[in-house]
């Protein structure tokens, strides 16, 4: 949570491309040390991983982590914790102050940046997340699998698709 507690600090002058680079190298991060515990508990998890393949029971952790992002990202996690409230805070004024430098006619409704911003940022949350997956497989052609395997689109092709699972309120999360 490094990355996005960054976000915590003062906004004033921080550049919207900061906002992506936290929740991309956070997201990578959880999802690599996420790796690390569960082929702890699955040793057979990193043959499957190297053959091209996320194991499904992670591929769910995964969609659990990509929901929990989104939560935090337009404040709708349910924990009430002060530091993600204010991140949520920090991102919507950055957003804000970044939009206001516009022209009038080229900015955006206030109701409609963090929607537009996440649009535009989920896929590579998602591929940022694939990053920390597999930055630790030295055979460039078993990463180039994975990568290939857990395409953005594809992923949404499933059932339910990641965006899908995501659009879930979080306590119903909970319960899939």
């Amino acid at each position: 949570i490094n990355n996005i507690q960054y976000l915590n600090n003062k906004t004033e002058k921080k550049p919207e491309k900061d906002i992506k680079n936290a929740f991309i190298k956070c997201a990578a991060i959880e999802i690599y040390f996420w790796w690390l515990k569960y082929k702890l508990d699955n040793p057979t998890a990193e043959n499957e991983l190297k053959n091209g393949r996320i194991p499904d029971e992670f591929k769910r952790i995964m969609y659990y982590t990509y929901g929990d992002y989104k939560d935090m990202f337009f404040g709708t996690d349910i924990t009430n914790e002060s530091k993600i409230i204010t991140i949520n805070n920090n991102v919507t004024t950055i957003l804000k102050n970044e939009n206001n430098k516009k022209k009038q006619d080229k900015r955006t409704k206030d109701e409609e940046l963090l929607k537009n911003f996440w649009e535009e940022n989920k896929k590579l949350i998602w591929e940022g997340m694939i990053y920390g997956l597999t930055h630790h497989l030295t055979d460039e052609t078993e990463k180039k699998k994975i990568t290939d395997n857990s395409e953005y689109t594809d992923i949404n092709k499933l059932s339910p698709s990641l965006e899908e699972f995501a659009k879930r309120p979080q306590f119903l999360r909970w319960f899939t």
